[in-house]
C-alpha cells in the first residue's frame, strides 16, 4: 500500500510540473509581443518591430499600435541605410561571356547560407510568375519554366488580403526591356536591375529614367547596400533586425554575386542583419549591391533543386519574380 501511494504521489508531482511548464509556455507566447513592443527593453522592441514591419506581415503590428506608427517605422527602416544615391553607378567592364558559375557556402556565428558567383552578367535575367498580378509561383517553378541553371527570389510583393499568394508585385517588373508591371508609376520607385551592358543599377528612379538608362531586367526592392565600392550602412546593423536574407551584388569585373542567408531556424541558422549581408558581399568584392526580398521568400535554386532551407513550414513561398541565371 505505501508503494502505491508513493507512485500516485510521483504521478501527481509530474503532472504539476508539466502543468507549470505548459502554463509558462502559454503565458510567454501570449505576453511576449506586448513585452517586446511595450516593455522597457528598447533594443528588443526596435529589433522585433522593425523585423515585422519590413516583412510581408507588417499588418500584424496594427494589433499593437496605430497604422501611422507602423508607417513611420517602415519609412524609417527603408531609409536607415543612409542617403540613396540617385546617379547610377557606372563601371564599364569587358564581358568575355565566361560561362563559369561558382558556389560557396557562407557561415557566420549565427547564420548559414550560400553565395553564387556568375562571371557573365548578361546571363542574369528576371523570371516572372506566369499569372503575375493574380498568383505567384515558387522560385524553383519560375527557374524551371525559364530553363535556368540557378535562381534566387527577387522583388517584393503586396499582400492586401493576407493570402500570401505572391501575385501582386511591389513597384516595377522589367524583362527584356519591357515594363511587365509598374510602367505607369508616377514618381520614383526602388530599382534593382541590369542595363543592356550587364551593369547592376541600384537606387530610386522614375520610369522615364529607367527607360533612358536602358534597363533591360529589373524589379523593385532595397535598400542599396554598396554603391561605388562604398558601404551604405555605416551606423548600427541596418535597422531590419535578424532574419533570412537575399541580396545581389556585382564586382568591378562584372561578375554577379547572389547571396542567400537562412534564418528563423534556431537549431540551424538564426539569420543575418542588413549589415551582415553588406559585409559578406563587400568582402567578396562587390562594388554595388542591394538587398532583395527576404524572410520566408529567401530561396536559392541551383542545378535542378533548392539548396538552402526556406523557413516557411510549407516550403518555398509563392513570389512574383526571381533573378534567374540562364
Amino acid at each position: 500500500m505505501p508503494r502505491r501511494k508513493k507512485s500516485l504521489t510521483l504521478k501527481a508531482f509530474i503532472k504539476k510540473i508539466f502543468g507549470f511548464i505548459l502554463f509558462n509556455i502559454i503565458f510567454f507566447l501570449v505576453t511576449s509581443p506586448f513585452i517586446a513592443i511595450y516593455g522597457p527593453f528598447k533594443n528588443v522592441k526596435n529589433a522585433v518591430v522593425e523585423a515585422v514591419a519590413t516583412s510581408m506581415h507588417h499588418n500584424l503590428l496594427t494589433y499593437f499600435m496605430s497604422r501611422d506608427q507602423v508607417n513611420r517605422i517602415i519609412a524609417r527602416a527603408q531609409n536607415v541605410a543612409g542617403n540613396r544615391e540617385e546617379k547610377p553607378v557606372s563601371y564599364r567592364f569587358s564581358n568575355h561571356h565566361d560561362t563559369e558559375v561558382k558556389l560557396t557556402r557562407i557561415q557566420g556565428a549565427r547564420f548559414k547560407g550560400y553565395l553564387l558567383e556568375i562571371h557573365d552578367p548578361t546571363r542574369v535575367m528576371v523570371g516572372v510568375a506566369e499569372s503575375l498580378g493574380e498568383r505567384g509561383q515558387t522560385t524553383s517553378e519560375i527557374a524551371k519554366q525559364c530553363g535556368a541553371i540557378a535562381a534566387i527570389n527577387a522583388g517584393g510583393f503586396i499582400d492586401p488580403k493576407g493570402t500570401g499568394n505572391g501575385g501582386l508585385p511591389y513597384g516595377v517588373v522589367i524583362h527584356n526591356g519591357c515594363f511587365i508591371f509598374g510602367g505607369d508609376i508616377k514618381g520614383k520607385v526602388d530599382l534593382v536591375g541590369f542595363n543592356y551592358h550587364g551593369e547592376l543599377i541600384v537606387g530610386r528612379y522614375t520610369v522615364k529614367e529607367m527607360r533612358l538608362m536602358g534597363i533591360k531586367e529589373g524589379i523593385s526592392f532595397g535598400p542599396p547596400l554598396i554603391l561605388n565600392g562604398e558601404k551604405q550602412i555605416t551606423k548600427g546593423d541596418g535597422g531590419w533586425g535578424i532574419g533570412p536574407r537575399t541580396a545581389i551584388g556585382q564586382k568591378r569585373d562584372g561578375s554577379v554575386l547572389m547571396l542567400v542567408i537562412d534564418g528563423r531556424q534556431p537549431q540551424y541558422s538564426l539569420g543575418a542583419t542588413l549589415l551582415d549581408i553588406q559585409n559578406i558581399l563587400y568582402d567578396n568584392g562587390a562594388y554595388v549591391a542591394a538587398n532583395l526580398d527576404g524572410g520566408s521568400s529567401t530561396t536559392m535554386f541551383y542545378k535542378g533543386k533548392v539548396i538552402n532551407k526556406p523557413c516557411d513550414l510549407l516550403g518555398e513561398r509563392y513570389i512574383p519574380t526571381a533573378m534567374v541565371v540562364m
